[in-house]
């Protein structure tokens, strides 16, 4: 009897029923740009401490979900399929941020069409900025064949090989985009790569780029609170817009990888708002099915079914 009440009691512990804190994991950059506004203000909800984690690196960030650190988290779109399709049970709440990759070159095109005959200089071939720009290229009757894409290891790479004149045309998303341009005056916008998504499968919101995902166990014994963190996190992402001073405070303090000379910039760009799932489960459906058409792997493996989304 005794060790069927232990048994209990660590069931009970692991769903969050007398657990003392909720932990929050986020990567750095415009992820975590949605929250700063809230880490110094917002340290309980609902009788629970909140703990925020921001995550530099994104391998890190891998592994403190795969081994269920956060309880609720800001991750890549695909990523939040890949945590469902192994059984780890997260929900998808909703986005909090909207596609935010461009096409920048210093030679003077203005269209996807006039790429044909030269070289794009991307990052992370066969990973979700490549397949949507790609699926863009299919989509508008570009042959991939006119253009040379080359891939380097990530976004800092590409926009240090710009920034030294060794490339003309790349595909960067902020906030690595506002520092480019600052610093190459003669390079303008080619496309927007979610402007041109939102063409592609007619949505006004475009494609899911940072997704907020809950243990469904804390969506379940834990509604109240889940309410309130958005309801918070809401609030959070207006700031950053009407307040860009109080937000470039709150930047600075948690060490975020966001310049903030160029913030009022990058915020023109950066797309981030906050979409209850409720909202945009089809543009996801849309978003996970040309992802798994063309590399399945990135979403885990299978196209995730509807008990991914919160209700």
């Amino acid at each position: 009897m005794f060790k069927k009440n232990l048994l209990i009691l660590f069931v009970l512990l692991s769903l969050n029923i007398f657990a003392d804190s909720i932990r929050v994991i986020v990567p750095d950059g415009l992820p975590a740009l949605s929250i700063v506004n809230m880490v110094s203000t917002t340290k309980e909800i609902d009788g629970k401490k909140i703990d925020y984690k921001v995550e530099k690196l994104s391998d890190a960030l891998v592994v403190d979900m795969l081994k269920r650190e956060g309880d609720i988290a800001v991750v890549p779109s695909n990523f939040s399929a890949q945590l469902y399709n192994k059984n780890l049970d997260y929900k998808i709440l909703g986005t909090v941020g909207w596609g935010s990759f461009y096409v920048v070159s210093r030679d003077n095109i203005k269209s996807l069409e006039e790429l044909k005959g030269k070289e794009v200089y991307t990052f992370g071939k066969g990973l979700t900025p490549d397949i949507i720009f790609q699926s863009i290229l299919d989509k508008k009757g570009i042959d991939k064949k006119d253009i040379k894409i080359n891939y380097l290891s990530n976004g800092n790479e590409v926009a240090s090989l710009y920034l030294g004149k060794k490339v003309d045309t790349i595909v960067i998303p902020e906030p690595m985009l506002s520092k480019v341009l600052s610093k190459s005056l003669s390079s303008n916008i080619v496309v927007n790569l979610n402007d041109e998504w939102k063409n592609i499968i007619e949505s006004d919101l475009g494609y899911p780029q940072s997704t907020l995902v809950v243990k469904e166990e804390v969506y379940n014994t834990n509604p109240k609170l889940v309410e309130e963190f958005i309801s918070k996190l809401t609030e959070s992402i207006s700031l950053i817009y009407k307040n860009q001073d109080k937000t470039t405070e709150n930047i600075k303090l948690n060490n975020l990888e966001i310049d903030t000379s160029i913030l009022d910039k990058v915020l023109t760009r950066a797309n981030i708002s906050y979409t209850p799932v409720v909202d945009c489960q089809e543009e996801y459906h849309k978003y996970f099915e040309i992802l798994e058409s063309v590399n399945k792997k990135v979403i885990g493996g299978r196209l995730p079914d509807e008990e991914i989304y919160a209700k």
